[in-house]
């Protein structure tokens, strides 16, 4: 796993002595392994992420992210394992975002906000593809490689603890479709 304090890039190098912004998001796998991406009205397809607020931790802050932007309740299985992202925003603000893997039970993204038209769970694969920065792309993969080490991601619910994560698409087994 690839700790927080490891960046993945910036689509531009900081400026100096320029604070960065925090910010928290999750990278949200459904029980077939399938990951949450969203249509952002910009034309991109990104994660659920945003600020925190006063007094929140920066997981609450992702679980909530994903909650507003996706309709989608989510846990986090292994809070202790994050990966963080820093990028200028169009505004010039430099952020920083810790990502979380997260877990939830919902089958489609149930979306409210006008910011976010369109969002899908898609194989892991399709949203390597479809993920416009390179910095989330860069992300699922390490999200997906430390999955890989097990095979799933880790989930203390299921009976044996894990949520299979497979980048091809294909149904498992257990799988009706």
């Amino acid at each position: 796993m690839t700790p927080a304090d490891d960046r993945l890039g910036a689509n531009e190098p900081p400026r100096g002595g320029a604070e960065r912004v925090p910010g928290a998001g999750g990278v949200v796998f459904d029980r077939h392994g399938r990951v949450l991406v969203l249509h952002h009205q910009d034309g991109a397809w990104v994660f659920p992420k945003g600020h925190p607020e006063p007094g929140e931790t920066l997981l609450e802050a992702a679980l909530r992210e994903v909650e507003e932007e996706a309709g989608v309740r989510a846990t986090c299985p292994e809070p202790e394992r994050s990966w963080t992202t820093s990028y200028r925003n169009p505004r010039g603000e430099e952020r920083e975002i810790t990502w979380f893997a997260c877990l939830t039970d919902a089958e489609a993204p149930t979306l409210t906000e006008a910011t976010f038209p369109d969002g899908a769970f898609l194989p892991p694969a399709e949203a390597l593809r479809r993920l416009t920065h390179e910095n989330d792309r860069a992300l699922l993969s390490q999200v997906l490689a430390a999955a890989g080490e097990a095979g799933a991601v880790r989930d203390p619910q299921q009976p044996d603890g894990t949520t299979p994560v497979r980048e091809s698409g294909e149904p498992y087994p257990e799988d009706d479709g």
